[in-house]
């Protein structure tokens, strides 16, 4: 019996027999932060604005629209830390209209049906990008070094704050994948060192993972860049998969070693020349054929195309993107019919 694209993708996260190398988001829709902003209280409103903690956000057209905390805005720094009790608010999710949130989700998902495809909701602002947004990267990595204890303090709120946010997502949404962003690297290596991760991180991952699990969502982790010496931590925490995994991973080793163990969601070169405003429609395929023919040989590997265009015109990116998500499903299909998995 032929598996639907939603069952097919659900195994290889689950580490079940797939037809066919799974697509992301073909195969799995996104909602919540990654496909869109996301509900405005994370990371402001589309267009830009304020979240529901009071930090104000741009989208700049450099970044494809994407929210970024408007620079030198921020409501706390490395010193005034330990007084966030005082500063941070955090929304009250019992008082927002969380049917309307749900029904803006689905507007943008479109013709979404759940009986055949996947659905992943994306959950912005994991507890170290928080840090960042409240107070900018410096100044949080500054914190993690001299205020550990109101760090560590500050995200186990943040991370209670999650929990109770993944119910509301469970109970409106009712995705079956809650992806949590959360970037802790760049391409040239972790922000922070494996230790202080292990140490202040890690713990709240955790907890939020193995909550999301409880609510009957599979709980995965999003980082960007250079995180591979992470990647049994990851595992650790309970997270099913890996996205968006960068080629500057050794994705072939990971996979071979851990594959078992954890799914990886990505593979595309998005920061390389495939990934450029000036490449070539072929280049991308090109980068979409290797990916394919160089992972897709693996039953825990999803594929992610996915490149950033300078524009805040949505059709601009449908555009760049709808021949590499053609060509993954024609691709995949082709190889699935002969290297059945």
């Amino acid at each position: 019996m032929a598996l639907t694209p939603k069952q097919n993708y659900l195994n290889a996260i689950n580490h079940q027999p797939t037809e066919w190398t799974p697509v992301f988001p073909v195969d799995c829709a996104g909602s919540g932060f990654g496909a869109f902003p996301g509900p405005w209280f994370e990371k402001g409103p589309m267009g830009g604005g304020y979240d529901g903690f009071g930090i104000r956000w741009i989208t700049p057209a450099s970044g494809g629209g994407a929210p970024i905390p408007a620079p030198n805005e921020h409501i706390m720094d490395s010193e005034t830390i330990v007084d966030w009790k005082k500063i941070v608010k955090f929304p009250d999710l019992d008082a927002l209209d969380w049917q309307a949130i749900a029904d803006e989700e689905f507007k943008l998902l479109g013709d979404f049906n759940s009986e055949t495809t996947a659905l992943e909701f994306g959950c912005g602002n994991g507890v170290f990008e928080r840090l960042a947004a409240l107070m900018g990267f410096e100044e949080t990595l500054i914190a993690l070094v001299e205020e550990p204890e109101a760090c560590y303090e500050l995200m186990e709120a943040i991370t209670d704050y999650k929990i109770e946010f993944a119910k509301k997502v469970k109970e409106y949404i009712n995705p079956d994948i809650f992806n949590n962003y959360d970037d802790i690297a760049t391409e040239r290596g972790l922000f922070m060192s494996p230790a202080t991760y292990r140490k202040l991180i890690k713990p709240h991952h955790a907890r939020l993972y193995a909550a999301v699990r409880d609510l009957g969502m599979i709980p995965i982790q999003h980082t960007c860049g250079l995180c591979e010496s992470l990647i049994e931590d990851i595992i650790e925490t309970g997270a099913a998969a890996w996205s968006s995994v960068q080629p500057v991973n050794d994705i072939v080793g990971l996979l071979e070693k851990y594959g078992d163990r954890i799914a990886l969601i990505g593979g595309f070169d998005a920061n390389g020349v495939p990934g450029r405003l000036d490449a070539t429609t072929e280049e991308r395929l090109a980068d979409v054929h290797r990916c394919l023919d160089t992972y897709g040989k693996f039953p825990s590997y999803i594929l992610f195309p996915w490149v950033i265009v300078n524009s805040l015109d949505p059709n601009d990116m449908l555009a760049l993107m709808g021949p590499m998500l053609g060509e993954a499903v024609r691709y995949t299909h082709e190889l699935g019919r002969s290297h059945a998995k």
